[in-house]
């Protein structure tokens, strides 16, 4: 017996390099301590939170989800200081290993995001493209 298969094409959409900037006001790197950020990890879900990243940049939002295990601690806040954005911020803990913060601030709207990296043990938010980080 002889099948009918019909082959599909998957839809692939265009990166929409238009997207508008929530970061144009910003630069390129943004050194910062990120202890400064570890009261996210106490603040209950459903609690608004600001907290100053550096003099020039504060996030303030409310604390939507929270997730812990053994070895890390994740909180994902809903910026209203950049409406439309959600910063994800994880703490990296090990038996062996130094604490590590990883995390990106990102909005699917706009064509900006920052992402934390880290150099020498000095902490930055780099900012990227938003298809550097994602592919819709």
């Amino acid at each position: 017996m002889a099948q009918n298969v019909q082959k599909r094409s998957v839809p692939v959409n265009e990166p929409d390099y238009s997207k508008p900037k929530l970061f144009a006001d910003l630069p390129e790197r943004i050194n910062f301590d990120p202890t400064h950020l570890l009261d996210l990890f106490n603040t209950p879900v459903g609690q608004s939170i600001s907290l100053e990243v550096t003099s020039a940049f504060t996030l303030s939002g409310l604390v939507v989800s929270k997730a812990n295990d053994q070895n890390s601690a994740s909180v994902v806040l809903r910026l209203t200081s950049r409406p439309g954005a959600r910063l994800i911020f994880t703490k990296l803990t090990g038996a062996n290993t130094p604490i590590k913060y990883i995390g990106r601030i990102i909005s699917l709207t706009h064509g900006d995001s920052y992402e934390i990296n880290s150099e020498n043990g000095q902490y930055y938010f780099k900012k990227k493209g938003i298809y550097e980080l994602v592919t819709e």
